[in-house]
């Protein structure tokens, strides 16, 4: 049975990733009206800057340590990777952890499997002058992948993050409220790609100017 994203959907994010940013803090707080502060920071830095005061954890200690050394702060058993890119107002921070099954389980004896932890964060422009923020996480749990994405209009006059009910809505809807299903933010363009829970295939959410 499906599961709606915006609900309860997990515990913690693993218990190797403890203190982190995951998919049930963001779908039960991604509702929450941000204050951003003034900083001369690209765009994308300030607005996660403001978003990890309100939701801190791994992500935003291994962003902020990558920004002070251009490296990253690997930590437990996951070797992270940080993509940042403020001229295209985008933000990766993706996590990987792959080991050998020793007993059978849910996985055979001897399958090597790779984990995954990634963070995403993406602005661009709206019709009346503000900037549309979007912020997805994904974790590969034992059994399956959990996920959550919220979205926000920044104000710099008023500096607020501002929960865009209706563009999750529509987003939601394309994905099926399926919390297996990764929205992928994209580094180029305007539009979301999402992949599959079911078969893995990738799909295209367009953007219309002011939404989905």
């Amino acid at each position: 049975m499906k599961k709606t994203l915006f609900i309860a959907i997990m515990a913690i994010f693993t218990a190797n990733f403890a203190n982190a940013q995951n998919a049930e803090d963001l779908s039960l707080n991604g509702n929450k009206t941000i204050s951003v502060a003034a900083s001369q920071a690209p765009v994308i830095e300030k607005l996660f800057t403001a978003w990890g005061k309100e939701f801190p954890g791994e992500f935003v200690e291994i962003f902020n340590t990558f920004k002070k050394t251009g490296k990253t702060n690997n930590q437990g058993l996951y070797d992270y990777k940080v993509d940042y890119a403020p001229k295209n107002g985008f933000i990766e921070i993706y996590g990987s952890h792959s080991f050998t099954v020793e007993v059978d389980g849910n996985y055979s004896k001897g399958d090597v499997i790779t984990k995954e932890q990634i963070l995403q964060a993406v602005y661009w422009n709206l019709a009346n002058g503000n900037k549309l923020l979007g912020v997805s996480i994904r974790t590969d749990g034992e059994i399956f992948s959990e996920c959550a994405v919220a979205f926000y209009e920044y104000n710099a006059a008023k500096g607020t993050l501002t929960p865009r009910a209706d563009v999750n809505n529509n987003v939601l809807d394309a994905i099926g409220h399926d919390s297996e299903t990764f929205v992928k933010l994209p580094k180029a363009g305007r539009d979301l790609k999402f992949v599959s829970s079911e078969n893995g295939a990738e799909k295209t959410i367009k953007w219309n100017g002011n939404g989905f």
